[in-house]
């Protein structure tokens, strides 16, 4: 048996294609569910910031609820993608990781907020940065970067 002949051995895709397709379609379904979910807790938290505008609330309040929408708006997508590839986006949910690390600064203040615990918290979103940056590089041929 020559190397180009070699079996692929038998996998799920190969033994149960129909229990497979039956379990994607119920995970489908799932995350359609969720969207439905996440679309209705926004259009919730637009007339929730609707309201805190019109009675002139605290402003970090207002904007960390603009935050939070931004945060569902990104989950959203991400489920969007999901649907679409049947993957989950790395650099969306580093997005996420990093708007949910702001937001929680922004309304806790940030004098209020120990500096160990904005120490870490830095070094988070830089890492999450760095992530975010170097996470679509993919070397296919590695002599073709070498000189």
């Amino acid at each position: 048996m020559s190397a180009g002949n070699i079996a692929s051995p038998p996998g799920i895709q190969q033994t149960h294609p129909r229990f497979r397709f039956f379990l994607e379609r119920v995970q489908d379904f799932i995350i359609f569910g969720l969207c439905l979910l996440l679309f209705i807790a926004m259009l919730v938290k637009l007339v929730h910031i609707g309201e805190l505008m019109l009675r002139g609330t605290d402003f970090s309040k207002t904007i960390g609820d603009v935050l939070f929408v931004l945060v569902l708006i990104e989950l959203f997508r991400l489920l969007i993608i999901y649907l679409e590839e049947h993957r989950i986006s790395v650099s969306t949910m580093v997005e996420v990781g990093i708007v949910s690390s702001l937001r929680e600064v922004i309304l806790r203040g940030v004098l209020e907020i120990d500096w160990r615990q904005l120490l870490v918290l830095c070094a988070f979103i830089l890492a999450l940065g760095a992530v975010l940056r170097y996470s679509g590089i993919r070397v296919t041929d590695p002599g073709k970067y070498t000189s």
